[in-house]
Parts: structure tokens; C-alpha cells; sequence
């Protein structure tokens, strides 16, 4: 078996973290980690910038050009097949339970608006921040090829859009009440956080140098601004104004910061090994455990209440291996069988699954 660079380990470490934040957040008993959980989310934003740019960044660089049709497919093969299996799975329980949706919903999940309007479940709206942005790194990259690409243009064009969309969100929380559909979902106000992730990548591949020397020689000055950084998301009210605008922004400095710090990482000591290890495992069937988890949490409350053992700490931790258990069984049912068959169909400059 080959073992993957100490670096992309501690990235899957990462994924691992923030798909475990988000299961404490959708958990009634989450604790302190259930307040903070939504960050999860957000790191997975900076990581998918970082991660999918970089595959288009990479394949520039080696070959000289970049192929957007091959690129959209695969990401499609990547997302969809794992997200059409639940969206099947839920349109039968829903009609063996005699429950209907309006018809819209189902045409918000299937074709990725359920960020604007109301869908089936209330945690797909990340997928289609993602696949929004898929679309719009697209044209970022052939707007980069047309300019002829530089590195003041590029840190430009993504710091512009950094501070666009938070200024955006100042103006949409100005106009009217907080809620999550009109001001936490929507594509044009969470992109920000993928940019952040696209800006870093670029950083790593087109001054290499100077990334590197960057976080391996101010590593413990890092560690210790993402204390201040990430202070906001537990001393402010989640929905408020300095929160939604200035909180959301150092959440995804933080990502940043962490994002490259593992990338640079040289290694770690070997009495971590049994937190990283299992973290990095987890990290490896997050989407599937992300996508999956709300079902799961369903199907546990149902059978907790049958059992007259509603509520607690026990059912977190049951909800937890359970979701767990599932995001292992579909990604090897499902998502591993798809993307062989992506690499036949559509295969990659070069061969990688890291995204």
C-alpha cells in the first residue's frame, strides 16, 4: 500500500475535523462544539478552493492549457451520484411515510438553487455553494488565461471578490432580519471562503518559496492567531451583524491559516498518531458522512424514541458512529465505484483523487 505525504494526511485530518463539527452542530446535544459546529462547513470551503483549484492550477502549469468540460465532469462525477442516491432514498422514505413536498423543492435539489429556495434537507445548500463556484472558477480561470496571467492581477481579482461578497453581506443583513435561506445560504454571499481557499492555492503553486517560508517559519505565530481569529464565533451571537460580516471573514483567515499550515507540514510527532489517524480515516469518507448525516440523525431519533431513550449523550454518540458507519459503506459503495468509472471516462492529466 502506498502511504500518502505526511501533508495530505494532516489535509484529510482537516476534513476529518470539520465534518465532525458539523455533526456535533446538527446534533441537539452538541455541547460547545454544536455552537461552533458550522465552521466545519467553512473549512470545508477554504479546503475545496484550495483542493479543486489547485487541480486546475496544476494542469495549466504541466500541459500549458486547461480543459473546462473534462474538469466540469469529473467534478460531477465526484458529487452527484452519492448526492442522486440520497435525494432517491429520501423521495421513497417520504412517500412510504405519506409525506409530499411541493414539486419545487425537488427541482431545487436536482438542479442546485436549494440555497435560494427551500429543498429537501437543510445542509445541501453547501453542495451547491460548491458547484456555483465550480461554474465560476471556470470563467475565473479563462479570464486569467485571456489576461495572461500574473500574480498581482490573480491576488487582485480574488482579494476584490473577498471584500465584494463581504460587503455584500453587510448590505443584505442591513435590508432585513437574519435568516439562513437569504443570508447564510445563498452562493453570492459564501463564496468568499472559496476564493480564500483558490487565493492560497495560487500562493502555493506560483510562489512556492515564499509559502513555504511563510507558515514553516512563523508556525507557532500562526497557531496562536487563530485563537483571536476563530474568538468571534464564540463570543458573538450566531446571525448578528459583526458576526455575519467580520466573524465570517477571520472564520476563513483561520481556515486559511490551517490549510497551510498542513500543507507545509514536515511531519508530526509520532504520540499524535492516534488522534490523527482515525481523524485522516474520518477525513476520507467526509462527503458521504456530510451528505449522509441528517438521514442518519432522522432514522436515530425515530428509533431512540421507540426505545423511550430520547435525548443525551448516548444518542450523540450512537448518532456519530452511525453516521460514520454510513459515509464508510456509501463512499466505498457508491462514490469509490464512480470515480473509477470517471477515470475511465474522463480521466485526469494525472492521476488523483484528493478532490
Amino acid at each position: 500500500m502506498v502511504t500518502a505525504p505526511m501533508h495530505w494526511q494532516l489535509v484529510d485530518v482537516l476534513r476529518g475535523i470539520a465534518v465532525l463539527l458539523v455533526l456535533f452542530r446538527h446534533h441537539p446535544y452538541g455541547g460547545v462544539l454544536g455552537h461552533v459546529g458550522w465552521l466545519g462547513v467553512d473549512l470545508f470551503f477554504v479546503l475545496s478552493g484550495f483542493l479543486v483549484s489547485g487541480l486546475i492550477f496544476d494542469e495549466e502549469r504541466a500541459t500549458g492549457r486547461f480543459k473546462a468540460l473534462r474538469f466540469l465532469v469529473r467534478r460531477a462525477f465526484k458529487i452527484q451520484p452519492s448526492f442522486l442516491v440520497l435525494i432517491g432514498v429520501t423521495t421513497l422514505a417520504m412517500w412510504a411515510s405519506g409525506r409530499q413536498d411541493p414539486p419545487l423543492n425537488y427541482v431545487a435539489e436536482l438542479l442546485f438553487f436549494q440555497n435560494y429556495h427551500e429543498g429537501l434537507w437543510s445542509h445541501t445548500w453547501s453542495l451547491a455553494v460548491e458547484e456555483h463556484f465550480y461554474l465560476i472558477l471556470v470563467g475565473l480561470a479563462a479570464i486569467l488565461g485571456s489576461l495572461r496571467f500574473t500574480w498581482s492581477r490573480f491576488v487582485v481579482l480574488c482579494s476584490g471578490g473577498m471584500i465584494l461578497i463581504t460587503l455584500l453581506r453587510a448590505h443584505q443583513l442591513l435590508t432585513g432580519p437574519f435568516s439562513t435561506l437569504e443570508h447564510f445560504y445563498p452562493s453570492h454571499l459564501r463564496m468568499d471562503s472559496l476564493l480564500a481557499g483558490v487565493l492560497l492555492a495560487g500562493w502555493h503553486r506560483y510562489r512556492s518559496t515564499s509559502f513555504h517560508a511563510f507558515f514553516r517559519t512563523r508556525r507557532w505565530m500562526l497557531l496562536g492567531s487563530m485563537v483571536p481569529l476563530l474568538a468571534p464565533t464564540t463570543l458573538l451571537p450566531f446571525g448578528s451583524f459583526w458576526m455575519y460580516t467580520i466573524g465570517l471573514s477571520t472564520a476563513y483567515i483561520a481556515g486559511m491559516i490551517a490549510v497551510g499550515l498542513a500543507v507545509t507540514a514536515e511531519g508530526h510527532p509520532a504520540r499524535w498518531r492516534p488522534i490523527t489517524t482515525p481523524l485522516a480515516w474520518v477525513g476520507g469518507i467526509s462527503y458521504n458522512t456530510y451528505l449522509w448525516h441528517l438521514f442518519v440523525l432522522l432514522v436515530i431519533e425515530m428509533v431512540a424514541d421507540g426505545a423511550g431513550m430520547s435525548g443525551g449523550s448516548l444518542e450523540l454518540v450512537l448518532f456519530i458512529i452511525a453516521a460514520l458507519i454510513t459515509g464508510w459503506v456509501t463512499t466505498r459503495l457508491i462514490e469509490r465505484p464512480a470515480l473509477r468509472l470517471r477515470n475511465r471516462i474522463a480521466p485526469a492529466w494525472q492521476r488523483s483523487t484528493r478532490a
